[in-house]
C-alpha cells in the first residue's frame, strides 16, 4: 500500500468539522496509474486537504476501509483488479466495515458521458470527474461536504391520466426508479411537461379537455427526442400504428401489470440513453478518423515542407553533431546530406570564425544549463566551393527522452542583408556625392569629442569652412557642373587633414573639420592652409578659369559647455561673421562680437517657431476687409501670430524677421495655408480669407502642392481665398510672379498685392500684374486726413488701380475722417483698426450669431 497521511486530526481540519459537519477529515484514492495518483494528490494538497490515503489497488483500498474512518472515497474506474463500479457496489451494498452512504467519486481517462451517467446512477455514484478536468475536483468535493445530496439524480416522470386508480398504481410500482409528477388533465399535463421537460413521459389517449393525441403531436413537434409511452385502454392496431407514427417511442393496454409497467418504462428511459450514447460515441469516432486524417496530413505536410524550405534545418547533439539534415543543405552549401550526416558542425565553419563559433557553443551548453533560451548567432561558412557565406543560426532545445537532449537548429542565409548593412553603414557614414563623411557622422563625432573635453580637459576644434559664390555656379554653369566642383575640391581637402582629423560635407557647399587635440594657433594656422588651397583652385568653365574664395568659422570644443550643438552654432555664427565683414576671412568665435547677438536670436527664434508648429501654437487673427459701397465685410487678412507656452501672443514683427534670415520662411508659409484652410472649413463665418505670403514663397516648389493637397483634404471651395503678396516681392521676379498668379486663377483663388506704392517703379509693372486687388501702402493712409500731398497721390493711386479692372483697398483706416476721404474718393474696400480689430475665428463666429 502506498499512503501519504498529512496529520490525521490536524488543526485546519478540526476547524472544518466544527464549521461543516459535513467536512471531509479522510480521503481515500485509488488509482493503479502512478501519473495520475501524482495528479489527484497534488490537486488534494493545493485545496488544502490534510488526511489522504493514497492507494494503487482496489485489494488495499479493501484492507483500508476495513480498519480506517474514510469520509469520502474517490475510486479510478479501471482498477485492474477490482473496477471503480463493483467497489462502489461493495461500499453501497453495507457488508463492508464502512459508511454505506459515503460520498463517491470515480475517474477515468475516457468515457461516453450519457453511458457514465447512467451506470452511474445505477451503482449509486455522486459525481464523474474525468481525469483531464481535474481542476474540477477541488468544487466537486466542497460541494459534496454541504451534506448528503447526489448529482446524479432519478429520472423524472411526467404521468397524465385522470384515473385516480391508474396513477396511484404507477406511483406504487415506479416511485423506487423515478421522481414521479402527475397531471390528471390534458391541458395542465401538457403545461406541466412544458415547465419541467421531464426524461419519460406516460400519457393516456382519453384526457378531459385536451386528447392524448394533440398533447403528443404538440410535445414532438417541441421536442422531437422527448420519449413518450402511451397507455390506453382502447388500442387498435390502427391506432397504436399512427401513435408510434406520430412519435410515441412504446405503448401500454389497460389494464396492465406492474412487471409489465416497469419494463416498458424500463426501456423507454434506456432507449434516450442508447440513443444519446450511440450519438456520442458516433461523434466521437468521427472526430477520431478526421484527426488522425488530420494528423497524418499534417506529419505528411511537415515532412515535405522541410525539404521546400530554403531555410536549412538540422538536429545537432550535444557536441554538436550533425543527425538530421533537409535538402535546403544541399542547395545552400553544395555538400551532399548523407556525406555530412555525422560530421560536427564545426567542419563547415569558416577558419575566421571557428574562435567565435567555440565561444557561442560554450554560451548554449550554459543556457541548456540554466534551462534558458539559447542566444542566435551569424557566423561566417564555407561552402563547397570554399566561399564564404554568412547564416544566422537559432537554435532550440528538442528533448526526444527525459535523458536525451538534442537541439534544433534553422539555419538562414544572410549573405546579401550582411552585406547590404555594410553598404547602408557607410552610406549612413557617407555623403553620396564627395565620399566624405556626412552630417550625421560629424554629429555623432562632435558630440563624442564634446564629452571628451569636459571629461579629459582635452582642446579639439571645429572649422567650418564655406565656399564663397559657390550658389553663382549652380545657378549659372548648372548643378552637374557644381557637382564636379564639389567632388574636387572634397579631395584636395582630404589630402590636407592630419590621420586623426575628420573631414565632412554638411550640405551644399559646406564643409566641416573635426580636429582632435590642438591649439587654437594650431587650429587657425590650418585653417589657413584650407583656404590657401580654395584659393588656388581653378577650373575652366565655357572658356573661363573660375577661382573661388572662403569664409571659415571657427570654434573651439574646450569643455566650456556639454552640448555639442553648442560648438556647432558658435562655428555657425562665427561663419556668418566672416561672411558679414567682408568674405573669404577666417573668425574665431567670440561671444563679444556684435554679429553674435542677431545671429544667436535669429537661430533661437527660428526654433521656436519650428517648435510652435510642432505644437500647434502658431495662431491666425482675422481682421475684416469692408466692402465701401455694400457696408458689409467682404472678406477678411489672416495675421499670424505665435502662442507661448504661457498663454502670451507674439506678433509677427517678433518672428518674421529671424525666419526669412535663416531662409526658413517657406515652413511658416506651408504651416499658415495648412492653418486658414483648415479654420475656412471649420468656421463658416469666414465668408472669405486673404493669406500674406512672405517674399520667399513664389520660390517654394512646394507652394502649389501645399495648397492643393489642403483643399483636397478640406474640400474648401478655392474660390473663398485669397493670396496676398507684398509689391516688393511681387516685382523681385515678375515671370516667376506672374507664372504663379496665374496657376492660382486656374484653381480659383484670387490674388492681392499689398503695400502698393512703396515701389520706385510701381506704375510701370502695375499693368503686368495679374492681380484682383491692389493694397495701398499704409504710409499713405494713416495721414490722409491731414496730409493734401498723400490725398493727391492716393486719389490717383485710386483711379489708376480701378482703371486698369482691379479692386483697390485702403488699410490703416484709423477714424472717420479718413474713411470719409476715401468713400469721395471712390476706394472699393477699407480695412484698419477703425473698421475693425483682428479677431479669432471663435470671436467672429460668436458676433455673428448675436448679430442674427
Amino acid at each position: 500500500m502506498r499512503a501519504k497521511k498529512r496529520g490525521e486530526h490536524s488543526v485546519l481540519n478540526d476547524n472544518k468539522l466544527r464549521q461543516n459537519p459535513h467536512a471531509f477529515i479522510s480521503i481515500l484514492v485509488v488509482n493503479s496509474d502512478s501519473t495520475a495518483l501524482d495528479a489527484l494528490l497534488t490537486c488534494l494538497e493545493d485545496a488544502q486537504y490534510q488526511t489522504i490515503h493514497a492507494v494503487d489497488s482496489a485489494q488495499k483500498a479493501l484492507r483500508l476501509l476495513r480498519h480506517q474512518p474514510i469520509d469520502l472515497l474517490i475510486v479510478d474506474v479501471d482498477t485492474p483488479d477490482l473496477d471503480g463500479w463493483r467497489l462502489s457496489r461493495l461500499v453501497r451494498s453495507g457488508i463492508l466495515h464502512c459508511r454505506a452512504d459515503m460520498p463517491i467519486i470515480i475517474t477515468a481517462h475516457t468515457w461516453c458521458e450519457r453511458i457514465a451517467e447512467v451506470t452511474a446512477r445505477e451503482y449509486g455514484i455522486n459525481q464523474l470527474v474525468p481525469l483531464d478536468h481535474l481542476h474540477r475536483l477541488p468544487g466537486v468535493i466542497a460541494q459534496l461536504s454541504q451534506g448528503p445530496q447526489h448529482s446524479t439524480r432519478k429520472p423524472r416522470l411526467l404521468v397524465i391520466e385522470d384515473e385516480p386508480d391508474t396513477s396511484d398504481l404507477i406511483k406504487r410500482v415506479l416511485a423506487t426508479n423515478f421522481d414521479i409528477q402527475v397531471a390528471d388533465q390534458g391541458d395542465t399535463g401538457l403545461h406541466a411537461w412544458r415547465e419541467g421537460r421531464h426524461d419519460l413521459v406516460l400519457l393516456d389517449v382519453m384526457l378531459p379537455k385536451l386528447s392524448g393525441r394533440d398533447i403528443l403531436i404538440d410535445i414532438q413537434a417541441t421536442d422531437p427526442n422527448q420519449p413518450v409511452v402511451i397507455m390506453t385502454a382502447h388500442t387498435t392496431i390502427d391506432q397504436a400504428e399512427e401513435l408510434m407514427l406520430l412519435g410515441a417511442v412504446d405503448f401500454l393496454p389497460k389494464p396492465f401489470r406492474a412487471d409489465q409497467l416497469r419494463r416498458v418504462c424500463d426501456i423507454a428511459i434506456h432507449r434516450e440513453d442508447f440513443l444519446v450514447s450511440n450519438a456520442q460515441f458516433a461523434a466521437r469516432v468521427k472526430s477520431l478518423e478526421a484527426r488522425e486524417l488530420a494528423f497524418r496530413q499534417l506529419y505528411e505536410n511537415h515532412h515535405q515542407l522541410l525539404n521546400d524550405l530554403q531555410s536549412v534545418v538540422m538536429e545537432l547533439d550535444l557536441d554538436f553533431r550533425i543527425h538530421y539534415l533537409n535538402h535546403a543543405w544541399e542547395t545552400m552549401f553544395g555538400f551532399r546530406v548523407g556525406d555530412c550526416i555525422g560530421q560536427k558542425l564545426d567542419h563547415f565553419i569558416a577558419p575566421e570564425d571557428i574562435s567565435q563559433f567555440a565561444l557561442f557553443k560554450n554560451k548554449i551548453r550554459k543556457a541548456l544549463q540554466q534551462k534558458k533560451p539559447c542566444p542566435e548567432i551569424e557566423l561566417c561558412f564555407s561552402t563547397s566551393r570554399h566561399q564564404r557565406l554568412w547564416a544566422q543560426l537559432k537554435i532550440s532545445r528538442s528533448t526526444k527522452t527525459a535523458d536525451h537532449t538534442n537541439l534544433t537548429v534553422c539555419l538562414d542565409n544572410v549573405t546579401e542583408r550582411r552585406e547590404s548593412q555594410e553598404q547602408l553603414k557607410y552610406l549612413a557614414m557617407h555623403d553620396s556625392l564627395t565620399g566624405l563623411y556626412n552630417r550625421h557622422f560629424f554629429e555623432t563625432t562632435l558630440a563624442q569629442l564634446t564629452a571628451d573635453s569636459v571629461r579629459t580637459s582635452t582642446q579639439h576644434a571645429l572649422i567650418y569652412v564655406d565656399l564663397d559664390h559657390f550658389k553663382v555656379i549652380n545657378d549659372t554653369f548648372g548643378h552637374q557642373k557644381g557637382d564636379e566642383v564639389l567632388r574636387d575640391m572634397s579631395q584636395l581637402l582630404s589630402q590636407q587633414i592630419r590621420g586623426t582629423d575628420i573631414l565632412c560635407r554638411l550640405g551644399g557647399d559646406e564643409f566641416a573639420i573635426l580636429m582632435r587635440d590642438i591649439s587654437s594657433s594650431e587650429a587657425r594656422e590650418f585653417a589657413l592652409s584650407v583656404q590657401a588651397i580654395v584659393a588656388a583652385f581653378s577650373f575652366p568653365l565655357q572658356e573661363q578659369q573660375i577661382n573661388l574664395g572662403s569664409s571659415i568659422g571657427m570654434s573651439l570644443i574646450d569643455g566650456s559647455t556639454h552640448n555639442p550643438e553648442e560648438h556647432l552654432m558658435r562655428a555657425d555664427i562665427a561663419l556668418y561673421v566672416a561672411k558679414g565683414r567682408g568674405r573669404n576671412l577666417i573668425h574665431l568665435y567670440n561671444p563679444l562680437d556684435s554679429e553674435s547677438d542677431e545671429l544667436r536670436h535669429s537661430i533661437n527664434m527660428s526654433q521656436k517657431v519650428r517648435k510652435a508648429i510642432v505644437e500647434d501654437r502658431i495662431a491666425l487673427y482675422f481682421q475684416p476687409i469692408v466692402d465701401v459701397k455694400a457696408e458689409r465685410v467682404s472678406y477678411y487678412e489672416a495675421l499670424v501670430r505665435l502662442r507661448e507656452p504661457d498663454g502670451k501672443i507674439i506678433g509677427p514683427c517678433n518672428f518674421i524677421p529671424a525666419l526669412e534670415a535663416s531662409g526658413e520662411m517657406h515652413l511658416l508659409d506651408r504651416w499658415i495655408i495648412k492653418l486658414a484652410i483648415r479654420h475656412l472649413r471649420d468656421y463658416p463665418a469666414l465668408n472669405h480669407v486673404a493669406i500674406n505670403l512672405s517674399a520667399q514663397a513664389f520660390k517654394d516648389e512646394q507652394l502649389m502642392p501645399t495648397i492643393l493637397a489642403n483643399l483636397e483634404e478640406t474640400g474648401v471651395d478655392p474660390t473663398r481665398i485669397t493670396f496676398e503678396l507684398t509689391e516688393s516681392a511681387s516685382l523681385f521676379n515678375l515671370h516667376i510672379t506672374q507664372r504663379v498668379i496665374a496657376e492660382l486663377h486656374k484653381l480659383g483663388c484670387s490674388f492681392s498685392v499689398d503695400d502698393f506704392g512703396s515701389g520706385f517703379s510701381s506704375f510701370a509693372y502695375l499693368k503686368d500684374l495679374p492681380a484682383d486687388y491692389i493694397k495701398l501702402d499704409g504710409s499713405f493712409i494713416q495721414n490722409l486726413d491731414c496730409d493734401e500731398i498723400d490725398q493727391t497721390l492716393v486719389k490717383s493711386m485710386i483711379q489708376v488701380i480701378q482703371t486698369l479692372g482691379k479692386k483697390a483697398v485702403a488699410e490703416y483706416v484709423e477714424n472717420q475722417a479718413i474713411l470719409d476721404i476715401l468713400k469721395v474718393m471712390g476706394v472699393d474696400f477699407v480695412q484698419g483698426y477703425f473698421i475693425g480689430h483682428p479677431l479669432t475665428p471663435e470671436e467672429i463666429t460668436a458676433a455673428k450669431h448675436q448679430s442674427n
